[in-house]
Protein backbone atom coordinates (compact mmCIF):
# COMPACT_ATOMS: atom_id res chain seq x y z
CA UNK A 1 0.00 0.00 0.00
CA UNK A 2 0.69 3.86 -0.45
CA UNK A 3 -0.39 7.05 0.56
CA UNK A 4 -2.08 8.99 -2.58
CA UNK A 5 0.13 11.85 -3.90
CA UNK A 6 -3.37 13.67 -3.56
CA UNK A 7 -3.86 14.19 0.26
CA UNK A 8 -3.64 16.80 2.16
CA UNK A 9 -2.72 16.33 5.69
CA UNK A 10 -3.85 19.15 8.81
CA UNK A 11 -3.46 18.30 12.73
CA UNK A 12 -5.39 19.71 15.19
CA UNK A 13 -3.88 19.10 18.77
CA UNK A 14 -4.44 14.96 19.25
CA UNK A 15 -6.25 14.14 15.75
CA UNK A 16 -5.21 14.54 12.48
CA UNK A 17 -7.21 15.16 9.19
CA UNK A 18 -6.42 14.42 5.72
CA UNK A 19 -8.45 15.10 2.77
CA UNK A 20 -8.11 13.73 -0.97
CA UNK A 21 -8.65 15.45 -3.78
CA UNK A 22 -9.39 12.68 -6.15
CA UNK A 23 -12.72 11.95 -4.39
CA UNK A 24 -13.14 14.78 -2.25
CA UNK A 25 -13.26 12.82 0.62
CA UNK A 26 -12.12 13.91 4.78
CA UNK A 27 -11.01 12.13 7.76
CA UNK A 28 -10.68 12.11 10.92
CA UNK A 29 -7.86 9.72 12.73
CA UNK A 30 -6.81 10.33 15.74
CA UNK A 31 -3.20 10.66 17.01
CA UNK A 32 -2.51 6.71 17.73
CA UNK A 33 -4.19 5.54 14.23
CA UNK A 34 -2.43 7.97 12.50
CA UNK A 35 1.09 6.43 14.09
CA UNK A 36 -0.16 3.03 12.93
CA UNK A 37 -0.83 4.14 9.66
CA UNK A 38 2.52 5.76 9.53
CA UNK A 39 4.28 2.28 10.46
CA UNK A 40 2.35 0.58 8.30
CA UNK A 41 3.03 2.62 5.32
CA UNK A 42 6.98 2.39 6.20
CA UNK A 43 6.73 -0.94 6.79
CA UNK A 44 8.16 -0.96 10.37
CA UNK A 45 6.57 -3.51 13.01
CA UNK A 46 3.71 -2.35 15.49
CA UNK A 47 0.26 -1.96 16.12
CA UNK A 48 -2.10 -1.99 12.96
CA UNK A 49 -4.98 0.76 12.26
CA UNK A 50 -7.95 -0.49 13.05
CA UNK A 51 -10.10 -2.12 10.11
CA UNK A 52 -12.18 0.51 10.20
CA UNK A 53 -10.06 3.41 9.40
CA UNK A 54 -7.85 1.30 7.38
CA UNK A 55 -11.19 0.51 5.19
CA UNK A 56 -12.30 4.16 5.34
CA UNK A 57 -8.74 5.67 4.52
CA UNK A 58 -9.07 3.24 1.17
CA UNK A 59 -12.59 3.94 0.48
CA UNK A 60 -11.81 7.66 0.26
CA UNK A 61 -8.50 6.82 -1.73
CA UNK A 62 -6.04 8.11 1.13
CA UNK A 63 -4.07 4.99 0.50
CA UNK A 64 -3.80 3.06 -2.95
CA UNK A 65 -2.27 -0.19 -3.65
CA UNK A 66 1.48 0.10 -4.68
CA UNK A 67 0.60 -0.56 -8.32
CA UNK A 68 -2.31 1.56 -8.02
CA UNK A 69 -2.03 4.63 -11.36
CA UNK A 70 -3.55 7.70 -10.04
CA UNK A 71 -2.44 9.95 -12.81
CA UNK A 72 -3.92 7.34 -15.10
CA UNK A 73 -7.30 7.47 -13.13
CA UNK A 74 -7.44 11.03 -13.44
CA UNK A 75 -6.15 11.30 -17.36
CA UNK A 76 -9.32 8.64 -17.74
CA UNK A 77 -11.40 11.16 -16.16
CA UNK A 78 -10.72 13.73 -17.86
CA UNK A 79 -11.03 12.20 -21.07
CA UNK A 80 -14.15 10.55 -20.39
CA UNK A 81 -16.06 14.01 -19.51
CA UNK A 82 -14.42 15.87 -22.23
CA UNK A 83 -15.94 13.15 -25.03
CA UNK A 84 -19.32 12.64 -23.00
CA UNK A 85 -22.09 13.19 -25.23
CA UNK A 86 -25.10 11.85 -22.42
CA UNK A 87 -24.95 15.87 -21.83
CA UNK A 88 -25.89 18.93 -24.32
CA UNK A 89 -24.83 22.59 -22.98
CA UNK A 90 -25.24 25.38 -24.77
CA UNK A 91 -23.92 29.24 -23.42
CA UNK A 92 -26.57 31.60 -25.31
CA UNK A 93 -25.57 35.47 -25.57
CA UNK A 94 -28.95 36.86 -26.73
CA UNK A 95 -27.51 40.06 -26.74
CA UNK A 96 -23.81 41.28 -27.17
CA UNK A 97 -25.31 44.83 -26.44
CA UNK A 98 -24.68 45.99 -23.00
CA UNK A 99 -26.41 48.69 -20.91
CA UNK A 100 -23.14 48.99 -18.91
CA UNK A 101 -19.72 50.19 -19.77
CA UNK A 102 -16.88 48.71 -17.12
CA UNK A 103 -13.54 49.44 -17.82
CA UNK A 104 -12.13 45.81 -17.43
CA UNK A 105 -14.76 43.90 -19.61
CA UNK A 106 -12.89 41.33 -21.82
CA UNK A 107 -15.73 41.32 -24.74
CA UNK A 108 -15.73 44.35 -27.28
CA UNK A 109 -19.50 44.93 -27.36
CA UNK A 110 -21.84 45.13 -30.08
CA UNK A 111 -25.56 46.08 -29.50
CA UNK A 112 -27.03 43.22 -30.76
CA UNK A 113 -30.42 41.19 -29.85
CA UNK A 114 -30.59 37.00 -31.43
CA UNK A 115 -32.38 37.42 -34.48
CA UNK A 116 -35.22 34.65 -35.53
CA UNK A 117 -33.31 33.13 -37.57
CA UNK A 118 -30.44 32.31 -35.16
CA UNK A 119 -32.88 31.40 -32.70
CA UNK A 120 -34.16 28.83 -35.05
CA UNK A 121 -30.93 27.18 -35.79
CA UNK A 122 -30.22 26.96 -31.60
CA UNK A 123 -33.57 24.82 -31.70
CA UNK A 124 -32.27 22.68 -34.56
CA UNK A 125 -29.50 22.27 -32.95
CA UNK A 126 -31.38 21.04 -29.94
CA UNK A 127 -33.46 18.86 -31.68
CA UNK A 128 -30.56 17.34 -33.20
CA UNK A 129 -29.25 16.42 -29.77
CA UNK A 130 -32.76 15.19 -28.09
CA UNK A 131 -32.59 11.42 -29.00
CA UNK A 132 -29.34 10.79 -27.81
CA UNK A 133 -28.87 13.14 -24.52
CA UNK A 134 -30.10 12.49 -20.98
CA UNK A 135 -30.22 16.50 -20.47
CA UNK A 136 -29.86 19.66 -21.52
CA UNK A 137 -28.30 22.85 -19.59
CA UNK A 138 -28.16 26.61 -20.65
CA UNK A 139 -26.21 29.24 -19.38
CA UNK A 140 -27.64 32.67 -20.25
CA UNK A 141 -24.98 35.37 -21.06
CA UNK A 142 -23.78 38.56 -22.83
CA UNK A 143 -22.79 41.32 -23.10
CA UNK A 144 -26.14 41.51 -20.99
CA UNK A 145 -28.53 38.51 -21.62
CA UNK A 146 -31.47 40.78 -19.97
CA UNK A 147 -31.16 43.32 -22.87
CA UNK A 148 -32.13 40.19 -24.94
CA UNK A 149 -35.06 39.14 -22.93
CA UNK A 150 -37.45 38.33 -25.77
CA UNK A 151 -35.24 35.92 -26.89
CA UNK A 152 -34.75 35.03 -24.27
CA UNK A 153 -38.16 33.91 -22.98
CA UNK A 154 -38.74 32.59 -26.23
CA UNK A 155 -36.36 30.19 -26.61
CA UNK A 156 -36.55 28.91 -23.13
CA UNK A 157 -40.14 28.47 -23.69
CA UNK A 158 -39.36 26.11 -26.98
CA UNK A 159 -36.64 24.50 -24.85
CA UNK A 160 -39.18 22.93 -22.00
CA UNK A 161 -41.51 22.26 -24.42
CA UNK A 162 -38.84 20.02 -26.43
CA UNK A 163 -37.09 18.58 -23.42
CA UNK A 164 -40.55 17.26 -21.85
CA UNK A 165 -41.65 15.90 -25.25
CA UNK A 166 -38.50 13.75 -24.54
CA UNK A 167 -37.83 12.96 -21.18
CA UNK A 168 -35.02 15.24 -21.07
CA UNK A 169 -33.94 16.81 -17.84
CA UNK A 170 -33.27 20.95 -18.84
CA UNK A 171 -31.74 23.67 -16.11
CA UNK A 172 -30.70 27.15 -16.77
CA UNK A 173 -28.64 29.63 -15.21
CA UNK A 174 -27.70 33.57 -16.00
CA UNK A 175 -24.99 35.98 -15.80
CA UNK A 176 -26.23 39.09 -15.63
CA UNK A 177 -24.67 42.51 -13.61
CA UNK A 178 -28.33 42.67 -12.11
CA UNK A 179 -29.27 46.08 -13.40
CA UNK A 180 -32.54 44.55 -14.88
CA UNK A 181 -33.44 41.96 -12.46
CA UNK A 182 -36.73 43.83 -11.99
CA UNK A 183 -39.57 41.46 -10.06
CA UNK A 184 -41.77 40.96 -13.04
CA UNK A 185 -38.15 39.86 -14.67
CA UNK A 186 -37.11 37.33 -11.71
CA UNK A 187 -40.81 35.81 -12.11
CA UNK A 188 -40.40 35.28 -15.88
CA UNK A 189 -37.41 33.55 -15.35
CA UNK A 190 -38.29 31.30 -12.53
CA UNK A 191 -40.98 30.44 -14.87
CA UNK A 192 -38.29 29.27 -17.36
CA UNK A 193 -36.71 26.95 -14.82
CA UNK A 194 -33.98 29.34 -14.56
CA UNK A 195 -32.87 28.26 -11.11
CA UNK A 196 -29.35 30.75 -10.38
CA UNK A 197 -28.55 34.05 -11.42
CA UNK A 198 -24.69 35.47 -11.30
CA UNK A 199 -24.87 39.17 -9.95
CA UNK A 200 -21.78 41.56 -9.85
CA UNK A 201 -20.94 43.76 -6.95
CA UNK A 202 -17.35 45.65 -7.41
CA UNK A 203 -17.36 47.46 -3.72
CA UNK A 204 -19.34 49.77 -1.82
CA UNK A 205 -21.61 52.90 -3.97
CA UNK A 206 -18.52 55.09 -5.00
CA UNK A 207 -16.04 51.95 -5.48
CA UNK A 208 -18.71 49.65 -7.56
CA UNK A 209 -19.83 52.91 -9.61
CA UNK A 210 -16.95 54.00 -10.51
CA UNK A 211 -15.92 50.18 -12.18
CA UNK A 212 -19.46 49.06 -13.17
CA UNK A 213 -20.77 52.64 -14.12
CA UNK A 214 -23.92 52.12 -16.74
CA UNK A 215 -22.95 53.37 -20.23
CA UNK A 216 -23.43 56.81 -20.30
CA UNK A 217 -21.39 57.40 -16.62
CA UNK A 218 -24.73 56.99 -14.22
CA UNK A 219 -24.13 54.72 -11.07
CA UNK A 220 -25.48 51.18 -10.49
CA UNK A 221 -25.44 49.75 -6.94
CA UNK A 222 -28.13 50.79 -5.91
CA UNK A 223 -30.71 49.60 -8.21
CA UNK A 224 -28.84 46.47 -8.32
CA UNK A 225 -28.89 46.05 -4.88
CA UNK A 226 -32.83 46.90 -4.56
CA UNK A 227 -33.21 44.48 -6.91
CA UNK A 228 -31.35 41.75 -5.03
CA UNK A 229 -33.93 42.26 -2.16
CA UNK A 230 -36.48 40.50 -4.44
CA UNK A 231 -34.63 38.50 -6.38
CA UNK A 232 -33.79 35.96 -3.75
CA UNK A 233 -37.36 35.03 -3.32
CA UNK A 234 -37.06 33.46 -7.20
CA UNK A 235 -33.33 32.37 -7.69
CA UNK A 236 -30.29 31.30 -6.31
CA UNK A 237 -28.12 34.04 -5.92
CA UNK A 238 -24.41 34.40 -6.47
CA UNK A 239 -22.72 37.58 -6.03
CA UNK A 240 -19.49 38.09 -7.50
CA UNK A 241 -16.64 40.64 -6.93
CA UNK A 242 -14.13 41.70 -8.77
CA UNK A 243 -10.99 42.77 -6.97
CA UNK A 244 -7.59 43.80 -7.81
CA UNK A 245 -4.91 45.65 -5.24
CA UNK A 246 -7.08 48.49 -5.50
CA UNK A 247 -10.59 47.73 -4.87
CA UNK A 248 -9.93 44.85 -2.12
CA UNK A 249 -9.50 46.82 0.77
CA UNK A 250 -13.48 48.51 0.37
CA UNK A 251 -14.56 44.41 0.32
CA UNK A 252 -15.65 44.69 4.17
CA UNK A 253 -17.78 47.68 3.47
CA UNK A 254 -19.52 46.39 1.34
CA UNK A 255 -19.94 43.15 2.89
CA UNK A 256 -21.77 45.83 5.60
CA UNK A 257 -23.66 46.53 3.36
CA UNK A 258 -24.89 43.71 2.32
CA UNK A 259 -25.83 42.87 5.60
CA UNK A 260 -27.51 45.95 6.59
CA UNK A 261 -29.64 45.40 3.35
CA UNK A 262 -30.72 41.80 5.33
CA UNK A 263 -29.26 39.76 2.98
CA UNK A 264 -27.49 37.74 4.49
CA UNK A 265 -27.77 33.57 4.45
CA UNK A 266 -29.69 34.61 1.58
CA UNK A 267 -27.40 35.03 -1.15
CA UNK A 268 -23.01 33.85 -1.57
CA UNK A 269 -20.57 35.91 -2.28
CA UNK A 270 -17.58 35.13 -3.74
CA UNK A 271 -14.03 36.89 -4.99
CA UNK A 272 -13.25 36.92 -9.00
CA UNK A 273 -9.68 37.86 -9.83
CA UNK A 274 -9.46 40.78 -12.50
CA UNK A 275 -6.66 40.43 -15.27
CA UNK A 276 -5.99 42.38 -18.29
CA UNK A 277 -7.00 40.20 -21.02
CA UNK A 278 -5.04 41.14 -24.39
CA UNK A 279 -6.47 38.26 -26.65
CA UNK A 280 -8.84 40.74 -27.74
CA UNK A 281 -7.55 44.26 -28.70
CA UNK A 282 -10.84 45.63 -28.95
CA UNK A 283 -11.74 45.22 -25.40
CA UNK A 284 -11.50 47.61 -22.41
CA UNK A 285 -9.47 44.59 -20.34
CA UNK A 286 -6.80 45.00 -23.50
CA UNK A 287 -5.64 48.55 -21.62
CA UNK A 288 -6.73 47.53 -17.84
CA UNK A 289 -3.55 45.79 -16.28
CA UNK A 290 -1.85 48.35 -17.67
CA UNK A 291 -3.21 51.15 -15.50
CA UNK A 292 -4.47 48.97 -12.64
CA UNK A 293 -2.20 46.74 -9.85
CA UNK A 294 -4.13 43.40 -10.63
CA UNK A 295 -3.36 40.58 -8.65
CA UNK A 296 -0.84 37.82 -9.54
CA UNK A 297 -2.33 34.20 -9.16
CA UNK A 298 -0.83 33.99 -5.54
CA UNK A 299 -1.96 36.97 -4.56
CA UNK A 300 -5.30 36.34 -5.14
CA UNK A 301 -5.16 33.16 -3.48
CA UNK A 302 -4.04 34.79 -0.40
CA UNK A 303 -6.84 37.68 -0.95
CA UNK A 304 -9.10 34.79 -1.43
CA UNK A 305 -8.47 33.41 1.94
CA UNK A 306 -8.97 36.82 3.47
CA UNK A 307 -11.72 37.69 1.23
CA UNK A 308 -13.90 34.66 2.71
CA UNK A 309 -12.90 34.81 6.32
CA UNK A 310 -15.01 38.38 6.14
CA UNK A 311 -17.81 36.72 3.96
CA UNK A 312 -17.98 34.25 6.73
CA UNK A 313 -18.29 36.57 9.44
CA UNK A 314 -20.75 38.47 7.71
CA UNK A 315 -22.78 35.42 7.22
CA UNK A 316 -22.14 35.35 3.69
CA UNK A 317 -20.26 31.99 3.35
CA UNK A 318 -19.12 28.89 5.11
CA UNK A 319 -15.46 26.75 4.18
CA UNK A 320 -15.61 24.28 1.95
CA UNK A 321 -13.41 22.61 -0.21
CA UNK A 322 -13.12 21.82 -3.91
CA UNK A 323 -15.09 18.81 -5.27
CA UNK A 324 -13.22 16.64 -7.71
CA UNK A 325 -13.75 17.41 -11.49
CA UNK A 326 -13.45 16.17 -14.93
CA UNK A 327 -13.12 18.09 -18.09
CA UNK A 328 -13.53 21.48 -16.14
CA UNK A 329 -15.71 23.74 -18.54
CA UNK A 330 -17.25 24.56 -22.03
CA UNK A 331 -14.29 25.64 -23.44
CA UNK A 332 -12.83 21.51 -23.29
CA UNK A 333 -16.04 19.77 -23.61
CA UNK A 334 -16.85 18.05 -26.79
CA UNK A 335 -20.61 18.36 -26.61
CA UNK A 336 -20.83 22.33 -25.68
CA UNK A 337 -20.60 25.17 -27.83
CA UNK A 338 -20.55 29.27 -27.03
CA UNK A 339 -23.71 30.63 -29.40
CA UNK A 340 -22.77 34.56 -30.07
CA UNK A 341 -26.28 36.85 -30.51
CA UNK A 342 -25.41 36.66 -34.42
CA UNK A 343 -25.07 33.11 -34.86
CA UNK A 344 -21.50 32.63 -34.47
CA UNK A 345 -19.90 30.02 -32.52
CA UNK A 346 -17.29 29.94 -30.27
CA UNK A 347 -16.22 27.24 -27.45
CA UNK A 348 -15.01 29.93 -24.13
CA UNK A 349 -16.71 32.33 -22.66
CA UNK A 350 -13.76 34.64 -22.57
CA UNK A 351 -13.66 34.41 -26.49
CA UNK A 352 -16.99 36.08 -26.74
CA UNK A 353 -16.76 39.08 -29.20
CA UNK A 354 -13.46 38.26 -30.62
CA UNK A 355 -13.62 37.59 -34.09
CA UNK A 356 -10.15 35.72 -34.13
CA UNK A 357 -11.83 33.03 -31.90
CA UNK A 358 -14.73 31.80 -33.95
CA UNK A 359 -15.13 28.39 -34.71
CA UNK A 360 -17.88 28.46 -36.70
CA UNK A 361 -22.07 29.02 -37.57
CA UNK A 362 -24.54 27.60 -35.74
CA UNK A 363 -26.65 27.47 -39.04
CA UNK A 364 -23.66 25.27 -40.03
CA UNK A 365 -22.68 23.94 -37.02
CA UNK A 366 -21.21 20.50 -37.94
CA UNK A 367 -18.84 21.90 -40.03
CA UNK A 368 -16.49 24.24 -37.73
CA UNK A 369 -13.16 25.53 -38.66
CA UNK A 370 -10.05 24.84 -37.60
CA UNK A 371 -10.09 26.59 -33.81
CA UNK A 372 -12.04 24.51 -32.45
CA UNK A 373 -9.14 21.84 -32.41
CA UNK A 374 -6.95 23.43 -30.39
CA UNK A 375 -9.84 23.57 -27.56
CA UNK A 376 -10.19 20.27 -27.85
CA UNK A 377 -7.12 18.72 -28.22
CA UNK A 378 -6.04 21.45 -24.82
CA UNK A 379 -4.65 18.30 -22.26
CA UNK A 380 -2.76 19.52 -18.99
CA UNK A 381 -1.85 15.66 -18.92
CA UNK A 382 0.93 17.01 -20.99
CA UNK A 383 1.84 19.29 -19.03
CA UNK A 384 4.46 18.91 -16.36
CA UNK A 385 3.78 21.14 -13.79
CA UNK A 386 -0.11 19.73 -13.75
CA UNK A 387 0.99 16.55 -13.66
CA UNK A 388 3.14 17.10 -10.52
CA UNK A 389 0.29 19.30 -8.87
CA UNK A 390 -1.38 18.37 -5.62
CA UNK A 391 -4.61 20.29 -7.07
CA UNK A 392 -4.93 18.48 -10.25
CA UNK A 393 -7.70 16.21 -9.34
CA UNK A 394 -9.84 19.53 -8.59
CA UNK A 395 -8.25 21.48 -11.24
CA UNK A 396 -7.80 19.30 -14.18
CA UNK A 397 -5.64 21.95 -15.84
CA UNK A 398 -7.84 25.15 -14.97
CA UNK A 399 -8.56 27.63 -17.53
CA UNK A 400 -7.34 26.27 -20.77
CA UNK A 401 -7.64 29.81 -22.14
CA UNK A 402 -5.19 31.53 -20.25
CA UNK A 403 -2.67 28.21 -20.10
CA UNK A 404 -2.96 29.14 -24.24
CA UNK A 405 -1.79 33.16 -23.77
CA UNK A 406 1.91 33.56 -22.47
CA UNK A 407 0.85 36.24 -20.70
CA UNK A 408 -1.96 34.90 -18.62
CA UNK A 409 -0.63 31.21 -18.23
CA UNK A 410 -0.22 31.36 -14.19
CA UNK A 411 -3.71 32.35 -14.16
CA UNK A 412 -4.34 29.14 -15.35
CA UNK A 413 -5.06 27.42 -12.46
CA UNK A 414 -7.24 27.57 -9.35
CA UNK A 415 -6.20 28.85 -6.12
CA UNK A 416 -6.35 25.73 -4.42
CA UNK A 417 -2.82 24.93 -5.66
CA UNK A 418 -1.24 27.82 -3.76
CA UNK A 419 -3.46 27.76 -0.51
CA UNK A 420 -4.44 24.02 -0.52
CA UNK A 421 -3.47 23.71 3.61
CA UNK A 422 -4.89 26.36 4.34
CA UNK A 423 -8.15 25.72 2.85
CA UNK A 424 -8.61 22.44 4.74
CA UNK A 425 -7.50 24.10 7.49
CA UNK A 426 -10.10 26.35 7.51
CA UNK A 427 -12.72 23.94 6.84
CA UNK A 428 -11.27 21.41 9.43
CA UNK A 429 -12.06 24.70 12.08
CA UNK A 430 -15.55 25.36 11.04
CA UNK A 431 -16.33 22.14 11.34
CA UNK A 432 -14.51 21.93 15.27
CA UNK A 433 -16.50 24.93 16.04
CA UNK A 434 -19.54 23.33 15.35
CA UNK A 435 -20.34 25.60 12.11
CA UNK A 436 -20.61 22.54 9.65
CA UNK A 437 -22.38 20.03 12.85
CA UNK A 438 -22.43 16.78 11.17
CA UNK A 439 -19.87 16.95 8.63
CA UNK A 440 -16.66 15.71 10.43
CA UNK A 441 -16.17 12.66 12.65
CA UNK A 442 -13.34 10.82 14.19
CA UNK A 443 -13.04 7.96 12.18
CA UNK A 444 -15.89 8.48 9.64
CA UNK A 445 -15.32 9.34 5.68
CA UNK A 446 -17.62 12.25 5.56
CA UNK A 447 -17.55 13.63 1.75
CA UNK A 448 -16.48 10.97 -0.98
CA UNK A 449 -17.81 12.35 -4.62
CA UNK A 450 -16.78 11.15 -7.51
CA UNK A 451 -17.38 13.52 -10.65
CA UNK A 452 -19.42 12.50 -13.53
Amino acid sequence: MKESRYNVWVERGETAYVYNGVTGGLLAIPRPELDALQRLLAGADGPDCSPDTFEQLARGRMIVSDEFDELGLLAGRYAATSADTSQFALTIVTSLGCNFDCPYCFEAKHPSIMDDEVQQAVLQVLDDQLPRIDAFHVTWYGGEPLVGKEPLLALSDEFITRCGQHGIKYSADIITNGYLLDEATCLELQNRRVARAQVTLDGPPDVHDRMRPLAGGKGSFWRIVQNLRHATSYLDISVRVNVDAENFEYVEQLLQILAEENLAGKIVVAPGQLVGIVGNPGAPSASYGAGHHCFSRREFAEAELRFSALAARYGFSRPSLPRPTGAPCTAVRANELVVGSHGELYKCWDSVGNGLEVIGDIRDYRHPNGRLQKWLKYDPFANDECRGCIALPVCMGGCAHHAMEPLQYENRCGTFRNTYREQVLRFVEAAERGDLVGLVSTGELVRAMETR
